[in-house]
């Protein structure tokens, strides 16, 4: 279950599992970059009986062409992005380029930040999504909890002159070189 406790998402394994939380960021044009950060707090358990896996927490960026939340259930999405997985022990698959760092929440809470760049020539696919998933996995109820505040998402998209002027560079280095390589003198 997420619940609300002011302006933090809290999930808890005291109801049924998963759970999941989306924050979406629309994109316009071409897809330059995105910069995520948020503060979790890891109250995961180390508990975890013969026959089970340790409760888990996994947070992704979704790229897609339609808004999102049910949409993960049904795969509708371009491309994913693993930020990291974490369970009692810390986090693991950790996006290249993530930074953990200190919270401004306090004892026991981190500070993820991650800026992942695009591919060249990239379309923007409509949305940009950060996805947080819990999972009890251990099949203890009530003793996992893990919290998200602080959820930044922005988009980098190239402004409207930047392609012009690039184009317009090109020109005038294409036209001074023909200049240069003729071989008769110009009127």
């Amino acid at each position: 279950m997420v619940f609300n406790t002011g302006d933090t998402g809290v999930f808890s394994d005291s109801v049924a599992s998963p759970t999941s939380l989306f924050q979406s960021g629309v994109v316009a044009g071409n897809l330059i970059s995105v910069e995520l950060s948020f503060d979790i707090f890891n109250g995961l358990s180390p508990t975890i009986p013969d026959g089970f896996f340790p409760d888990s927490f996994f947070a992704t960026l979704y790229f897609g062409s339609s808004a999102f939340g049910p949409a993960l259930i049904g795969g509708n999405f371009d491309q994913a992005v693993v930020l990291y997985d974490l369970d009692a022990s810390g986090p693991f698959n950790v996006a290249a380029g993530a930074t953990f760092g200190t919270s401004p929440k306090g004892a026991g809470w981190t500070r993820y930040a991650l800026t992942y760049q695009t591919s060249p020539g990239f379309t923007g696919p409509g949305y940009v999504t950060a996805a947080f998933e819990f999972y009890n996995l251990n099949g203890t109820a009530s003793d996992s909890v893990v919290a998200i505040d602080n959820v930044t998402l922005n988009t980098v998209v190239p402004e409207p002159s930047q392609p012009l002027l690039i184009s317009l560079t090109t020109v005038g280095l294409l036209l001074r070189r023909s200049r240069n390589s003729c071989s008769m003198p110009l009127p």
